[in-house]
């Protein structure tokens, strides 16, 4: 296993040639976030909360000719015997995607857009130690958006670089740390 920095990480999107990923590229992704809870600052589990997802299997898109996730909203609608013209691509709410790259980059930091394939295991901690879902107060659970009737949704997350810790491309696993 490699360690890199999570700018090495960024510079590795920047640098298909580089990174082997060429037009959509399936990679495996770890990833450690802090989710938002609901109570905002009484919510004394705000901010000490983290969320650990290990071993899911995403795909990145460089959208070089056309956008990876609308294509895979419309081969979807289409095997489900629906229309593929009822889905309109929304703009994008918020971010830059930088072209040719799965990155997007919002007030100066860098985001790793993907589409998940299959979620790795979940956990969570509290202050570094883990605690029972079920005991994290003001966790919501996320709804997702319609794409224009679709049942097997096409679910894609965009995640702070500095959230990922560990990530193959091409077999090559990747440690990531902090700059």
């Amino acid at each position: 296993m490699k360690k890199i920095t999570v700018s090495e990480l960024v510079r590795l999107f920047m640098n298909p040639e580089v990174s082997g990923i060429n037009g959509a590229s399936f990679i495996g992704i770890d990833t450690l976030t802090v989710p938002k809870l609901a109570g905002g600052k009484k919510n004394e589990q705000q901010g000490r909360v983290q969320k650990a997802v290990v071993g899911s299997s995403v795909m990145v898109f460089q959208n070089k000719n056309s956008n990876g996730y609308e294509n895979m909203v419309r081969r979807r609608l289409e095997a489900e015997g629906k229309s593929a013209d009822d889905f309109q691509l929304g703009e994008r709410v918020w971010g830059n995607r930088i072209s040719g790259t799965p990155l997007v980059e919002h007030k100066e930091e860098f985001y790793l857009e993907v589409i998940f394939l299959k979620a790795g295991d979940v956990s969570f901690l509290l202050d570094g130690r883990p605690i029972r879902k079920d005991l994290i107060e003001g966790l919501d659970k996320k709804e997702e958006g319609e794409q224009g009737g679709l049942e097997n949704k096409v679910v894609i997350r965009t995640f702070k670089t500095k959230s990922v810790s560990r990530i193959t491309i091409n077999k090559e696993v990747y440690e990531v740390i902090a700059d």
